[in-house]
């Protein structure tokens, strides 16, 4: 019997997807290095590569800790996203219309739906331990 991740399959897609897709972006951002070296982005962009490719990988395996990676994955990315556009709306720029804006709705969406539908394990007796022991 195949272990399962989330109650639908449609978000076991939507979460493999968003995590192939962040893993992409933090590829194409190494070559993002080579144009300003900063020992913080490098940093970023370092960890940031590392925990998608966990994340995927742990998805497409179907691990128990694959949507913790992909939490923090997603985590890490609204993060860098909202970081600017906030500080960019405090200083009194439009941010609605923005591409930027539009993907960290749908990151904070896909966030969200992940861990509405996630399945929950139950820690506790296993009951295949328990056959043929008398309980009262």
């Amino acid at each position: 019997m195949k272990q399962k991740i989330f109650k639908y399959k449609l978000v076991y897609y939507l979460a493999v997807i968003t995590s192939l897709l962040l893993f992409i972006i933090s590829a194409f951002l190494v070559l993002e290095i080579f144009n300003d070296f900063s020992l913080l982005k490098t940093l970023f962009i370092g960890i940031s590569l590392v925990i998608n490719s966990f994340a995927f990988v742990n998805l497409v395996e179907k691990y128990d800790k694959a949507i913790l990676f992909l939490n923090l994955s997603l985590f890490l990315s609204i993060m860098s996203l909202g970081y600017p556009l906030l500080l960019g709306f405090l200083n009194g720029y439009y941010i609605v219309g923005h591409f930027t804006f539009k993907f960290l709705i749908v990151l904070i969406l896909s966030l969200l739906i992940v861990n509405l539908f996630k399945v929950k394990r139950y820690k506790g007796v296993n009951e295949i331990e328990n056959i043929g022991k008398h309980e009262d």
